[in-house]
């Protein structure tokens, strides 16, 4: 049996893992909130002036469904951090270009949004 190096060890792993996969889905569901709260509970424009949810305006709700956000892309970066051996061994196993497409494009994305020029 091949042993495989761990700069940490299994229980800890694991653990982490647990509530790296708890805080996913709890932020998950928040973000999910907030989005819907914006969409559907406080209109755009005239119709929304002034309405509130919970002590927050469509800006505040915005401001934590934008925090919210950050938060999840930093989840999701640990999350895969914690499992590259897994991504090495089984996802990369006969085509690692293929990983490695997957992550290229998703930094293509982000680049994108931080490159593209604001206009108006």
């Amino acid at each position: 049996m091949k042993e495989t190096r761990s700069i940490m060890k299994a229980s800890t792993k694991t653990q982490l893992n647990r509530v790296l996969n708890l805080l996913l889905l709890l932020n998950g569901a928040f973000l999910l909130g907030t989005g819907w709260v914006m969409d559907q509970r406080l209109p755009r424009g005239q119709a929304g002036h002034g309405m509130e949810l919970l002590g927050l305006d469509r800006h505040g709700w915005g401001d934590w469904h934008a925090w919210s956000g950050y938060l999840i892309g930093l989840l999701v970066v640990a999350h895969l951090l914690l499992h590259t051996a897994w991504l090495w061994r089984v996802a990369a196993q006969t085509k690692p270009w293929k990983l490695g497409l997957g992550v290229g494009a998703a930094a293509i994305v982000v680049a994108l949004f931080l490159v593209t020029p604001v206009t108006g």
